[in-house]
């Protein structure tokens, strides 16, 4: 894309973005006044139509480089110094609101941590991933992180980089037919330190605190 091409890509850009951000600060203004009100009713924009009538310049001034400017559809004086070309155009579309999950009920994470037996220092991490619905849902990738931020949050220090990439045997799962998983976990790199791991699935995260070395 030339130049001047991407400065019109992007202020078009631009303008749909700002557009789509008064969109969504309208809906929660009608949310917020749905949970205020005596009521208690609330509305939703299901969609927006917009037409913008926009015009690109394009300006040639002595000993300078060729300009591309956005400017509201108006005529202006050039001297005769400079040349300008000007594009008008249209730009027309609908912004329409999309269901969360893309209409899919909602994801939930039920995590479990539980002794391995006969292995003081390592931890089961089971995971179990399942709809609003009831639905067990099966062949479910499932991510796993050590949630720096909140470790250091709650607990007032940060893993080292160390502890962080031996601690998680594995940082991506699949669930099985039954919508289970689980990891073991060596907790004997965390030399008597907790920490935060953060599993992630379609959209869900749950966080559960791995404990210290146990005796």
């Amino acid at each position: 894309m030339s130049k001047g091409g991407q400065v019109a890509a992007d202020a078009v850009r631009d303008m749909l973005v700002g557009l789509a951000d008064a969109l969504q600060d309208a809906q929660g203004t009608l949310t917020e006044a749905a949970r205020t009100s005596d009521a208690g009713h609330g509305y939703e924009i299901p969609y927006l139509d917009f037409a913008f009538e926009v015009e690109f310049t394009e300006e040639t001034e002595a000993d300078k480089p060729t300009r591309l400017r956005l400017l509201p559809k108006a005529r202006r004086d050039v001297d005769d110094a400079g040349r300008e070309t000007r594009i008008s155009s249209s730009i027309s579309g609908r912004l329409a609101t999309v269901p969360a999950h893309g209409g899919r009920p909602e994801t939930l994470l039920d995590l479990g941590l539980s002794a391995l037996e006969g292995r003081a220092k390592r931890q089961r991490l089971d995971i179990q991933v399942s709809s609003m619905a009831g639905e067990r849902l099966g062949g479910v990738p499932v991510s796993l992180q050590v949630d720096v931020e909140m470790t250091e949050r709650l607990l007032g220090y940060r893993p080292s980089p160390q502890q962080r990439l031996s601690l998680l045997s594995s940082q991506r799962l699949t669930t099985r037919e039954d919508g289970s998983t689980h990891l073991a976990v060596d907790i004997a790199p965390l030399r008597g330190k907790q920490v935060v791991v953060q599993v992630e699935s379609r959209g869900a995260i749950g966080r559960v605190l791995l404990p210290g070395e146990l005796s």
